[in-house]
């Protein structure tokens, strides 16, 4: 398997506490995506779209653990019933704004991001409401879950897991 990083988020976070844990609780905090020279190219026909999928490299979590506490619980779950960043593929998943495109530039102004400042993207897919949206679903545990926004240290990078 193979996976090239088309591009870096500037984002204004630099450490995990305090990062929203999610796109939603970031407050429409301003951030870009630099896409590479080789991939601007693939942007074309994006101006448009208001919302896009950024697939991105969790590049600071480092090892994962099966059962984990996710930010918004007390006790343990299944890494994949989380959204926690250690997991065995460290692949990061946001919806954001798009603000303004400078395709030549490669330069993709968003807003409400939860990456750290410098996280490697993986690939971007435009956000298609009728096919994104499924607000009716239950999500499990999380319809009960706690009311955190703010990442604390939990998945800090500790070599340990």
């Amino acid at each position: 398997m193979n996976l090239v990083v088309i591009g870096v988020a500037h984002t204004p976070y630099k450490e995990q506490q305090g990062t929203p844990i999610a796109p939603v609780f970031a407050e429409g905090a301003p951030a870009s995506l630099e896409i590479f020279p080789e991939y601007r190219a693939g942007l074309a026909d994006l101006n448009g779209f208001q919302r896009l999928w950024v697939l991105s490299w969790l590049d600071r979590a480092k090892g994962y653990e099966l059962l984990t506490v996710p930010y918004r619980d007390t006790v343990k779950r299944g890494v994949f019933a989380t959204r926690a960043p250690r997991r065995p593929n460290p692949i990061g998943l946001s919806c954001v704004e798009v603000e303004n495109m400078d395709i030549e530039g490669g330069i993709i102004s968003v807003r409400g991001i939860d990456l750290l400042d410098g996280t490697p993207i993986l690939d971007l897919k435009p956000y298609i409401p009728k096919a994104d949206a499924f607000p009716e679903s239950r999500a499990g545990w999380f319809d009960q879950s706690l009311e955190v926004e703010k990442a604390d240290d939990r998945f800090g990078n500790r070599g340990d897991a």
